[in-house]
């Protein structure tokens, strides 16, 4: 597709793609499917945004092109994605636009589209959408009749319905806010746990600017120093988690993945005694999920293939390493803060530590790497390389695995190299890298 990629539409702020004339755009593109699908009307859509500083125009510019075909607009404001999509739900909207680059750099920004049951976009879906784009400007500078509304107070409110009152007080925890989207959301929803709370990128810097789910290092030493049970970071805008045990390690997200199917099973929540993760997940997950009798399946990357292989498989939990779960009888898209309080709730009722609990989990030695291109030539075109593949799976066979592919977000090829034996997983990630900066 032209615009759409793994996870909506990214791209640096003011460049050919996201701008206030390409926002307009796919505000009136998307009127114009809502009048295509021919649902009752009339149409209504929920925007939200992050917290960088192109949001609020961007919101106001899709905004002023949904208002031109006739659908009414409401601005949630800044609010993490999941919140937005929970609101699609509350509000009984046609569809959400969420503004936001996710866990990208802070000149970026984006576009995630949430359906009427707060689910993400099809392909077929965002294709038609995309074919519907028609660029140009708009002739005013904001739209007439657009209504704000807190909608966070809502999905607080579904989410402290779920766990037990005060089930955190006493309990340290460090929060990475990643200047992000959850600077209150998630705040509060510890708070009214009752947690003892150290906050990190509080909305002192920029969005994800070194800080949050890509940059947890300083979190890791923050959670040693206050003698902390637990770490969590997110991502700009609060759909993905990462963990640091009180050890100060950062734990692995496949892990967390085996834990929280764990969990799941043993209080009969575990649908279909089956369990979705990505190519990505190291092929260790499927060895303790297979070891506990769960089901292990693997989807494309994306939590949009995670969540369509989890209704194909009639199973409830799915999620990638990468930190995106999802818990599909709570929201049918990730939650980076239910997740997250899902384990701490796990936790304590447990009694454990966290980073010991994780040492239950061995994944096999791998290597993983992303690497810059000038464009995204098919990778079966690349001769050389199909061939250097082609050796390097002989010496793997049955023993681990090779991934490679193209970043759906960015103009990188990723990847990743698997094996039981860490020096050959080591050795053949040098000769990969080698071809790929050789050939691509």
């Amino acid at each position: 597709m032209r615009y759409f990629g793994t996870d909506g539409i990214r791209g640096r702020f003011g460049e050919s793609v996201i701008n206030l004339d390409f926002a307009y755009s796919i505000g009136l593109a998307l009127g114009a499917y809502l009048l295509e699908k021919g649902l009752d009307g009339p149409h209504s859509v929920v925007l939200g945004r992050d917290t960088r500083p192109s949001g609020k125009a961007l919101l106001e510019a899709c905004a002023l092109g949904l208002e031109e075909k006739g659908v009414s607009c409401t601005d949630a404001g800044i609010l993490p994605s999941p919140a937005l999509a929970f609101a699609v739900l509350f509000t009984q909207s046609s569809l959400g636009v969420m503004i936001t680059a996710s866990h990208n750099p802070h000149t970026d920004n984006g576009i995630k589209l949430f359906s009427g049951k707060g689910a993400k976009f099809s392909i077929a879906e965002e294709m038609r959408i995309e074919s519907l784009i028609k660029l140009g400007s708009p002739t005013t500078l904001a739209p007439s009749n657009l209504k704000s509304r807190n909608l966070c107070l809502p999905y607080l409110e579904n989410l402290r319905k779920r766990f037990p009152p005060s089930f955190l007080a006493g309990t340290k925890i460090v929060l990475d806010l990643a200047n992000g989207a959850t600077m209150d959301t998630s705040r509060q929803a510890f708070e009214s746990f009752g947690a003892d709370l150290g906050l990190l990128s509080n909305g002192d810097g920029r969005i994800n600017e070194g800080v949050g789910s890509e940059f947890p290092t300083f979190l890791a030493k923050e959670v040693i120093e206050k003698k902390a049970e637990m770490g969590i970071a997110h991502d700009g805008d609060g759909d993905r988690v990462i963990f640091v045990g009180s050890d100060g390690k950062i734990i692995d997200g496949d892990k967390i993945l085996g834990l929280l199917a764990q969990t799941a099973r043993e209080k009969n929540r575990l649908k279909g005694n089956a369990f979705v993760a990505t190519v990505h997940s190291n092929s260790g997950l499927g060895e303790f999920l297979n070891q506990l009798g769960v089901d292990f399946h693997r989807a494309s990357v994306g939590d949009r293939n995670v969540a369509s292989m989890m209704k194909e498989v009639g199973c409830n939990w799915g999620g990638e390493s990468s930190g995106h779960v999802i818990a599909s009888d709570y929201l049918p898209t990730g939650d980076g803060l239910f997740i997250a309080l899902t384990l701490a709730l796990h936790l304590v009722e447990c009694g454990g530590k966290l980073s010991e609990l994780a040492k239950e989990i061995t994944l096999w030695p791998s290597k993983s790497g992303s690497f810059r291109v000038m464009d995204k030539k098919p990778l079966e075109e690349c001769h050389e390389l199909q061939e250097v593949l082609g050796e390097c799976n002989h010496k793997l066979m049955d023993q681990g695995r090779i991934l490679l592919r193209y970043s759906g977000t960015e103009n990188k090829v990723r990847l990743l190299v698997e094996a039981k034996e860490k020096d050959k997983a080591d050795a053949i990630f040098e000769d990969l890298v080698k071809t790929i900066q050789k050939t691509l």
